[in-house]
Order: C-alpha cells, then sequence, then structure tokens
C-alpha cells in the first residue's frame, strides 16, 4: 500500500478549514500519513513540505518530533534519505512521546519523521500502530538527491493507476477522463527523462 493511502492529514494552521485551504495543505506537503497516531515533525523549525538550504559540504539541522497515540506506541525515529539518524524509545509504551535532537547531512536530502508499536493490527486491514510526515527537504547548491529505485516504484505506481483509470474506474465526462490521463501521462514522461538525464537505461 503507497504511504498515505490509509488516512493522511494535512496542517492548515490558521487557516479556516475548508476544502480548498486543505487542498492548500496537501500540495504544500504539510502532511502525515496514519493509522491512529498524531505526529508532528520540524527540521531547523520547518514542517514537512519546506526547504532547508545549506552550504557546500552540508550541515547540522535540529529536529522535533512530537507524537499522541490513543493507543500505546513504543518508537519514534527521524529518516534521512530513507536511513534513521535519531530515534527515542519507550519499552513499555506510551501515549506521548516527544524527541529532539541534532543530524548531521552531509548533502541533499529528505527529512521526515516516524513512529511505531510493537502491538498487532489493529484494522480489517491488517494494519499496526504507526505514522509518517511527509519530507521537510535540503537543498545544497550544485548538488541533485535522485533515486533510481525511487522513480522505478513511482512508475510501477503511475502505471498501475493508469491501467485502473483506463480500464477498471467508473468513467467521468470526457473532458475530466482526458485531464486525468495527462496528468499520469505527463507524470510518467518527466519521470522516464530524469532516469536518461541521469544515463540509467530502463
Amino acid at each position: 500500500m503507497p504511504v498515505g493511502a490509509n488516512r493522511t492529514y494535512a496542517h492548515l494552521g490558521k487557516e479556516e478549514f475548508n476544502f480548498d485551504n486543505w487542498a492548500q495543505a496537501v500540495r504544500a506537503g504539510n502532511t502525515f500519513m496514519t493509522t491512529g497516531p498524531l505526529l508532528l515533525f520540524q527540521a531547523d523549525g520547518h514542517a514537512p513540505g519546506s526547504e532547508i538550504v545549506l552550504g557546500a559540504g552540508g550541515g547540522t539541522v535540529e529536529v522535533q518530533v512530537e507524537a499522541r497515540s490513543g493507543l500505546p506506541f513504543h518508537r519514534v525515529e527521524v529518516v534521512l534519505n530513507g536511513r534513521v539518524v535519531a530515534a527515542k524509545e519507550e519499552s513499555a509504551g506510551t501515549r506521548e512521546l516527544t524527541l529532539r535532537d541534532k543530524v548531521q547531512v552531509a548533502g541533499p536530502a529528505w527529512l521526515a519523521a516516524r513512529c511505531v508499536s510493537r502491538l498487532g493490527p489493529t484494522t480489517g486491514w491488517g494494519l499496526g500502530i504507526q505514522a509518517h510526515t511527509s519530507p521537510v527537504y535540503v537543498r545544497v547548491p550544485r548538488e541533485e538527491l535522485f533515486s533510481a529505485p525511487a522513480v522505478a516504484y513511482m512508475l510501477t505506481l503511475i502505471e498501475g493507476a493508469q491501467t485502473w483509470v483506463e480500464n477498471f474506474a467508473t468513467r467521468p465526462d470526457p473532458e475530466r477522463f482526458e485531464r486525468v490521463r495527462k496528468t499520469l501521462t505527463d507524470a510518467r514522461e518527466h519521470l522516464h527523462r530524469r532516469l536518461h538525464e541521469h544515463g540509467i537505461t530502463h
């Protein structure tokens, strides 16, 4: 299941709670997915979806995670490019946990937070108690972060969505249908171009 397919929250701040403001927060990337816990994350005071610019060689980023849950969980983590770089654990389980730390970032990166419980599945879909934020992005001038496996994974999701839209989904009006198809086609072509730009054949 893709991240966010279960339940995704968007932070609106002081904006009025309505669809337009919610959609804007989702586009901005200030979101987290969850099966229950509420999870807040900041890196150098920046919320998910934001960008931090570091100088050549990277630097130190201060991270903060706050997790709360109606059911016990055991661990919160900060992830840098898919690797855990900071963590805090309560072996007996807790309903609230805060982590503050400083992490070294050597180059362009993404940082996110997650929390997890050792308790078994709590939903009909077999999902455990867990949550994961969207990333804060770290930019370094003249350096680029690129992951061929991530691009391949996204292409698989896009191609699956195209198959569903064209063969199984309820057909909307023709104009809307073509708009959806174009969005997926443009995304696929963009990712193919990125692979070619990095000299990766596929």
